[in-house]
């Protein structure tokens, strides 16, 4: 019993941890790609593994002074910056989207119910309160017409 319970619990972790893969490979994918690309730029030689440190010798090499590394550095992100930037543009514009549609199909149901009910309920105090002053006003003018 314990162990069918291990068991599942393990195969559940499987699956999820495999889903999960899934969905993370494909960016890390591009993000691998992309990395490479500036490298490349950058003057490092990337087609086949190697170590950080090379990797900064080469660069280093290519780059020799600071001003000429910033300008190097700014030209390979050129392209991915502005990419990086459209998409983050693209996802702030669908998420507002959304958050719109929720609001329209969610929220605002909701808050035009409870001003309603507000509303509805502030006419009956409203109604309420006209009816006993009316009751006190009838009550005071028989006072009077008895007091004379």
């Amino acid at each position: 019993m314990i162990q069918d319970s291990l068991k599942n619990g393990l195969e559940s972790v499987q699956a999820t941890r495999k889903r999960l893969e899934d969905q993370v490979r494909p960016t890390l994918d591009w993000a691998t790609a992309e990395l490479k690309k500036v490298l490349a730029d950058m003057g490092a030689d990337v087609s086949e593994p190697t170590t950080l440190s090379h990797v900064v010798a080469q660069v280093r090499k290519k780059n020799p002074s600071l001003k000429a590394l910033a300008r190097q550095l700014d030209v390979a992100t050129y392209d991915l910056r502005k990419k990086l930037w459209w998409d983050a543009n693209m996802m702030t514009a669908y998420v507002s989207e959304q958050a719109g549609k929720t609001y329209e199909a969610e929220v605002k149901p909701k808050i035009q119910e409870a001003r309603d009910r507000a509303e509805s309920q502030a006419r009956r105090a409203v109604e309420q309160l006209r009816g006993l002053t009316q009751q006190l006003q009838s009550g005071a003018d028989k006072a009077d017409a008895n007091a004379e």
